[in-house]
């Protein structure tokens, strides 16, 4: 007899490596949070803008998880560990309602991936667990990022929130935040619709609303649909 003493939400990859990428949009991170940051792994280098951490042993990871990171210096984060990702953005804000009709598309689906929304001291973090395919992503997303260790920290911005990256993936994160801050929700309900339910009447009662058709969040939706792929 087996006894299931917990549950934990989230992934384990047969593996064990897992790296991440952040990315700072709002503000970049002067010399004193980019110390701080560089403190949690001696092999971290923090730009301005962005920072990578990569773990090739088991039981080996970010000490504290990576939320901390997105509640007090980033934006954008992914976590990759064969196939299985953790796609996260963070923003701050006073409206209440916002928070509150972003919760409406948080759920727990099939194989424990889904969408995680919390609301805390005027901070939002959205999580999306899932599983992208390769095939789907562009070829800057997978290749080593390169970032200039003494960019300018006032570099260019571009259209709908983003930071100039050559990290694909990062990228189209950044353009999901600013849907998301715009209350435009269709990327998340495209999450829903990949790992909801397989039952149609439980979908039914408890998917969330369906949202506004928008220019900018269905093309974000699109693309990152075409990414998802199922366990």
């Amino acid at each position: 007899m087996v006894r299931i003493l917990s549950v934990r939400r989230g992934f384990l990859a047969d593996h064990s490596s897992t790296s991440y990428e952040f990315l700072a949009v709002d503000k970049p991170l002067g010399a004193k949070a980019r110390a701080a940051v560089s403190r949690i792994s001696s092999r971290a280098r923090p730009t301005a803008r962005t920072v990578s951490f990569i773990y090739h042993a088991e039981g080996y990871d970010i000490p504290g998880g990576w939320e901390p990171l997105l509640r007090k210096h980033y934006d954008v984060m992914y976590s990759e560990s064969y196939d299985w990702w953790t796609c996260a953005v963070a923003f701050d804000t006073t409206n209440k309602g916002l928070a509150s009709k972003l919760k409406k598309y948080a759920f727990d689906g099939i194989d424990g991936l889904g969408v995680s929304v919390q609301h805390k001291q005027g901070r939002v973090i959205v999580s999306m667990s899932c599983m992208l395919d390769a095939g789907a992503l562009s070829e800057g997303a997978w290749e080593e990022p390169h970032y200039d260790e003494d960019e300018d920290e006032d570099d260019d911005l571009v259209d709908d929130g983003g930071v100039a990256t050559d990290d694909s993936l990062l990228d189209l994160l950044a353009r999901l935040r600013a849907c998301l801050m715009r209350g435009e929700c269709e990327p998340l309900y495209a999450v829903w619709e990949e790992y909801g339910s397989d039952d149609e009447e439980e979908d039914e009662e408890d998917s969330p609303p369906k949202p506004k058709k928008t220019a900018k969040g269905g093309a974000v939706a699109s693309e990152l649909a075409g990414m998802l792929i199922r366990p």
